[in-house]
């Protein structure tokens, strides 16, 4: 496996763009000025980064992960990720549409935070204890009073627009929340979003990122795979069971799962925002296993392990 870099000459204001870098499976490494880049396919890993040494080498190394090659080689898994520290954003299948399962409990309350600033009421005591039960147990009933109290699908679209979350599509049947088709690119646009505080105050940002800290350590699996040792982790993750087609008068259908994993982790070594996305997983554990596989290996490489 070889790698098309594609480096982006400085635009005459002085400004630089980022230079971008992919998997290729050509046999020679090629350089390009930005008028002739291309956009890299969807079935590779790609990196965005400012054309500064410490960054192009994250890059490279990213891309050149074999491991992490393999582990998402089918269409069925996605990832994006944006490393904190030297401004890398790298990705597979990150616009691939999957089923949000219950990662989508974080727009639901970064969305009425987001109402609550943009003239709807502040957030009741009760709506506080359900943002807090939604994300931290995963908690289904809490999450369909939220999404209700929001004003369900067409209210959860306009934050999603504002958010700059294009590829983000609400069900519009309340029960269907579950079934909001979203990719890992966006997911990673709304982490990072949090993080920043750039669409949110500040205050309500870190407000939703602690509940995201005190996820139950049964439900912390993904994201976290390969932290740095005591390193801080606010995560989200969703799974879902979807039946596969079947004859009728069949006892029974077999499943797959969708296993969704995003987060941001810091330490005093690292600093990165995550999503992974899979589906079509044979068993809940298989998917967990490869969400925290690809986790793991992205870890490692942004610390050079």
């Amino acid at each position: 496996m070889a790698l098309l870099l594609t480096a982006c000459q400085a635009p005459s204001r002085g400004d630089s763009e980022p230079a971008i870098i992919t998997t290729a499976t050509t046999s020679t490494v090629e350089q390009r000025g930005a008028a002739d880049a291309q956009a890299p396919p969807a079935s590779v890993i790609s990196c965005e980064f400012p054309d500064v040494p410490a960054a192009r080498q994250l890059a490279e190394q990213m891309v050149a992960n074999e491991s992490l090659i393999a582990s998402t080689a089918a269409s069925t898994v996605a990832f994006a990720v944006y490393d904190h520290t030297t401004g890398v954003i790298c990705q597979r299948n990150a616009a691939t549409v999957f089923e949000a399962a219950s990662v989508i409990k974080v727009s639901t309350v970064a969305a009425r935070l987001w109402q609550s600033e943009n003239g709807g009421p502040e957030l009741s005591e009760e709506e506080r204890w359900l943002a807090e039960l939604a994300i931290t147990v995963s908690d289904n009933d809490a999450q369909q009073y939220l999404w209700e109290s929001l004003g369900g699908a067409p209210a959860i679209a306009e934050f999603f627009a504002a958010a700059g979350m294009t590829s983000t599509t609400p069900r519009f049947r309340d029960e269907d929340w579950g079934l909001t088709e979203v990719t890992a690119g966006d997911q990673l646009r709304l982490v990072r979003l949090l993080v920043e505080g750039s669409l949110l105050s500040r205050a309500n940002s870190d407000y939703l990122l602690d509940l995201m800290r005190s996820v139950d350590p049964e439900q912390a699996w993904g994201v976290s795979s390969g932290a740095p040792e005591g390193a801080e982790v606010m995560l989200k993750n969703g799974w879902l069971d979807d039946p596969l087609p079947c004859d009728d008068t069949a006892e029974s259908c077999d499943v797959t799962w969708t296993n969704n994993s995003i987060g941001y982790i810091r330490s005093p070594t690292a600093s990165y925002s995550m999503a992974v996305f899979s589906s079509g997983n044979p068993s809940l554990e298989d998917g967990q296993a490869l969400v925290n596989e690809v986790a793991a290996e992205i870890a490692a490489t942004i610390q050079g392990r």
